[in-house]
């Protein structure tokens, strides 16, 4: 059985499930399903818009089909839903609870997610509460308008300097990964290209094969 740093440093493929994208939550539901049967190897609900009732609601069901496919489910944001859903654990964007909080909650086999969008961000990690850092915006993304990218010098250093698991996000997809695992990064999240489509598995694929490819 691995640890959970092995785990986490065998993560390729980390689509974000947000719920912005799908008014309809039938379709919501729909394509957790799709993502849940493809090539992934986590998924995190970013329910944003949701109440803690209604993000209770629409995850219950998700995480047993999680638990049974074993890919970890994460809840972005709200370490107290994750807890009571039983999920695998939490990421933090900026802004929201601590991990140093989240970790006193969880407890020590939770994987606990930071996002960090700066040196200053990355400095202010314990590590005894942090598992994961996730590192962007990679590409200027619509999601976060006001985000510049982060330059590939920056984002080199961040992960030399991150002593963590590295997860790159913004803006990534199937024609551009390859630039991000050039740049040191095993581990991409993504949104957009996540919850748009039709054929995610396909999608999940294509995106893999890409990571995979060898890089020159």
């Amino acid at each position: 059985m691995k640890s959970k740093k092995q785990l986490l440093e065998s993560w390729k493929v980390y689509p974000i499930l947000d719920s912005g994208f799908f008014p309809d939550r039938k379709k919501l539901l729909k394509k957790f399903y799709e993502l849940i049967e493809s090539p992934v190897d986590v998924i995190q609900l970013r329910f944003e818009d949701f109440s803690d009732h209604a993000l209770y609601r629409a995850a219950e069901a998700m995480v047993p089909l999680a638990r049974k496919k074993k890919i970890p489910l994460l809840i972005n944001d709200r370490p107290e839903i994750a807890l009571s859903l039983g999920a695998s654990g939490v990421h933090l964007g900026k802004g929201d609870v601590s991990a140093r909080s989240a970790r006193r909650l969880m407890g020590p086999d939770a994987i606990i997610g930071r996002t960090v969008r700066s040196f200053s961000d990355l400095a202010a990690i314990n590590r005894r509460n942090a598992d994961y850092v996730a590192i962007g915006p990679v590409f200027r993304t619509p999601i976060k308008p006001a985000l510049r990218a982060r330059s590939k010098s920056e984002v080199i250093e961040l992960c030399r300097k991150a002593k963590l698991p590295v997860v790159g996000i913004g803006g990534i997809n199937a024609g551009n990964v390859r630039e991000v695992v050039k740049l040191g990064i095993n581990t991409v999240a993504f949104v957009r290209y996540a919850c748009g489509g039709n054929n995610a598995k396909k999608r999940m694929d294509a995106l893999r094969k890409a990571m995979e490819m060898n890089v020159k």
